[in-house]
């Protein structure tokens, strides 16, 4: 297997599940491994319901996964890690200090992927790493658990634009998925 790309949020239900299905979806699965965690994951619990109903939505599969908690062996075997808020970004440095140049909130590392050049993953997490400090970007993705289904539709948006950013960087086989 290639790269080990880890989507973390808080519970594993909902935004980390979400954005790494959105990837998958997008990246060549040789070339990319795509997995998630929850910094406090009520282990074996399913995806949130409207979270899978916004994958379907979208005509992306659902994954049978179930939630699992973040540890240190999943961080530092992670090539990019990707968070839904920068409090999940410090609870995974909290776990692996080293992963902080290859830790990025989902947006933020979207956002930059718009803004750097590289080859190959590598390349592009270090150019956007050096350019974080460029300055200030929304950079949290909103928790929609227990919330309305425009909440959830609208975190699925940004997921959704986010990862196209991220796989369009990373490969030819980018786009939204509302462009299949």
């Amino acid at each position: 297997m290639g790269h080990r790309i880890l989507v973390v949020c808080t519970a594993n239900v909902c935004r980390s599940p979400m954005v790494a299905a959105m990837l998958r979806e997008r990246l060549d699965p040789g070339v990319h491994a795509v997995e998630s965690a929850g910094v406090r994951a009520p282990q074996g619990r399913a995806m949130d319901p409207d979270s899978a109903a916004q994958l379907r939505a979208r005509g992306i599969t659902v994954p049978d996964t179930t939630a699992r908690q973040l540890t240190p062996d999943l961080v530092s075997g992670a090539d990019l890690v990707l968070t839904a808020t920068r409090a999940h970004r410090a609870d995974v440095l909290d776990l692996d200090p080293r992963s902080l140049r290859r830790t990025f909130t989902v947006l933020e590392f979207a956002a930059l992927c718009r803004e750097v050049d590289g080859t190959d993953l590598a390349e592009i997490v270090a150019a956007a790493a050096a350019a974080r400090a460029r300055g200030p970007r929304e950079v949290d993705l909103r928790d929609p658990i227990g919330r309305s289904e425009e909440v959830h539709a609208e975190v699925a948006r940004l997921a959704d634009e986010a990862t196209a950013a991220i796989a369009a960087r990373l490969t030819t086989k980018g786009g939204s998925a509302a462009d299949r």
